[in-house]
């Protein structure tokens, strides 16, 4: 299918996708809502129904949808954490080194949990954007690492952090010197300019549908 990024010209594209990442999370949302780009993180019941969680993706995945359908015309899946990796029983006991750790039992902020997690990366385990990212990296590769894995999972990509994702967009200015006490009034014009080139892609693509749609009419 056609890239909806043929409506706008060399430049425009240019900077949708440099600026794109200056987005915030609501105006995204609203975009993923009117093109119905899945962003709810959904989980397998036991009886195999998916089930709508309170989380959402993070804000990378969600931007390599916007970017896939763009490109593509064609909307990525919901994400999906199967029954194998899922578990809404309480644990009320504090999790041992070789506990699986199961979507609906972790608790990132228990302190149990905590303290299980800083003895084993010697006392380096932080809460946070890469801890999110490699514990849902693993369970949508159906997988539920022990404690003892996920600590070395976090190790080595806290190592291989050596600069913020595209995503962090105030993090990654910040590590290229350019964020000062302007920053938030940049992000606006950049944000602002993104969603009306956004707007005039939708805008087209209605036009093409409501012309398609006439032509199969006739």
């Amino acid at each position: 299918m056609a890239s909806l990024l043929s409506a706008l010209s060399d430049n425009e594209k240019a900077e949708l996708l440099h600026d794109i990442y200056y987005l915030n999370m609501r105006e995204l949302r609203e975009f993923c809502d009117a093109n119905e780009i899945p962003y709810w993180i959904h989980f397998e019941a036991d009886d195999g129904r998916a089930i709508k969680s309170r989380d959402a993706d993070r804000k990378g995945i969600v931007i390599d949808r916007v970017l896939h359908f763009l490109n593509t015309s064609i909307v990525k899946p919901r994400t999906l954490f199967p029954k194998s990796v899922v578990s809404m029983k309480p644990n009320a006991r504090a999790p041992t080194e070789t506990d699986r750790i199961l979507y609906g039992q972790y608790k990132n902020r228990d302190s149990r949990t905590l303290e299980l997690l800083k003895n084993l990366t010697d006392g380096k385990f932080e809460v946070g954007a890469i801890a999110q990212e490699v514990i849902r990296d693993s369970w949508t590769r159906k997988h539920a690492p022990t404690y003892r894995e996920f600590a070395q999972l976090w190790m080595r990509a806290s190592i291989d952090h050596n600069t913020p994702n595209p995503e962090w967009a105030y993090l990654s200015d910040l590590a290229k010197g350019t964020a000062d006490s302007n920053w938030k009034k940049l992000r606006e014009k950049k944000a602002g300019a993104v969603i009306l080139l956004l707007r005039k892609i939708t805008a087209q693509s209605k036009r093409i549908d409501s012309s398609i749609q006439a032509s199969e009419k006739r």
